[in-house]
């Protein structure tokens, strides 16, 4: 192995490293220790993390070997900003009167405006960085291209479109979904309610979009399109299915399971991402998944 592949290798160890740390750093693996073992999350968190943040970003430009980094962190300070703004949205005294929790379109729909207003900054600092939709994985991305082998799927090398292959595999995973779901958060004791679905409906379909959509800007675009030249594609998708893994740890279902199982979700979205340098293949099938769990949570719940 020459000088040159030996040095390369120790440069993305290097930048992996650093990007796992920061990756655990803006993930709520702070908050999960906090909560489990305080009960509670300090108020001081996000401003600690962005604090952090900048010196990171400042000390990358001292460091040649990491300074390629700095992009990637502009983007996790924008997300923190973004949590910023959205805590003290959510802790206006007006917010409970309009966005009501013992409500679906209050609990879910004023989390999906937070989830908004979270990635305004993001989506700002992606285009100023990467200088257009297409650098920054917001455009479209070509439906036509080709699969790449997945071996454990068992699909070769050019079989599917991953156009044909997203809508495919969005309802194969919605199906488990809802499967998993019944089984790990509701149980068999719970009656459901399908009366309530059909005029809630609309909604799910709107909230399905607004939330598949942020959190593939949040846990997808950012990712992919600041570290794609940095890593390897399979640590790249890697470090992606643990940062959208972790954000589920509380979902539905959550804990290990749920992370796991978002994780490898996020893998294979990530994946439909990279090879489609685009957004459409990932948001059709976080689409169709966020369908069947909102409206689990009408059909299982007790929203009004």
């Amino acid at each position: 192995m020459g000088t040159n592949a030996v040095a390369g290798q120790k440069g993305v160890k290097r930048s992996l490293v650093a990007i796992i740390f920061l990756v655990i750093l803006v993930s709520i693996i702070p908050e999960i220790i906090f909560r489990e073992t305080t009960g509670s999350i300090p108020g001081w968190n996000h401003y600690a993390r962005l604090i952090l943040l900048a010196i990171v970003a400042v000390s990358l430009q001292l460091v040649a070997s990491l300074k390629h980094l700095t992009k990637f962190v502009l983007l996790l300070i924008a997300l923190t900003l973004g949590n910023i703004l959205l805590n003290m949205v959510a802790g206006m005294d007006a917010w409970a009167d309009v966005f009501p929790t013992d409500t679906f379109l209050g609990n879910v729909g004023g989390n999906m405006v937070l989830k908004i207003i979270q990635i305004i900054p993001v989506t700002a600092a992606l285009l100023v960085l990467f200088k257009g939709p297409a650098e920054a994985y917001l455009a479209k991305g070509d439906l036509s291209a080709k699969v790449e082998e997945i071996k454990c799927l068992g699909i070769r090398q050019g079989q599917l479109s991953w156009g044909r292959l997203a809508v495919i595999s969005g309802l194969l995973i919605s199906l488990g979904t809802i499967l998993l779901t019944i089984i790990t958060v509701t149980g068999a004791s719970v009656e459901p309610a399908f009366s309530k679905l059909p005029a809630l409906f609309p909604m799910v379909l709107v909230f399905a979009l607004v939330n598949s959509l942020c959190e593939g800007i949040v846990y997808r675009s950012s990712v992919i399109s600041s570290l794609k030249n940095i890593l390897p594609k399979n640590q790249l998708m890697l470090v992606a299915a643990a940062f959208f893994g972790i954000a589920h740890y509380y979902g539905a279902p959550g804990g290990i399971i749920g992370v796991v199982m978002s994780g490898v979700l996020g893998w294979y979205m990530c994946r439909s991402m990279y090879e489609t340098r685009g957004f459409a293949s990932s948001w059709i099938i976080h689409f169709m998944q966020d369908v069947v769990i909102f409206s689990t949570i009408i059909v299982l719940g007790s929203f009004g």
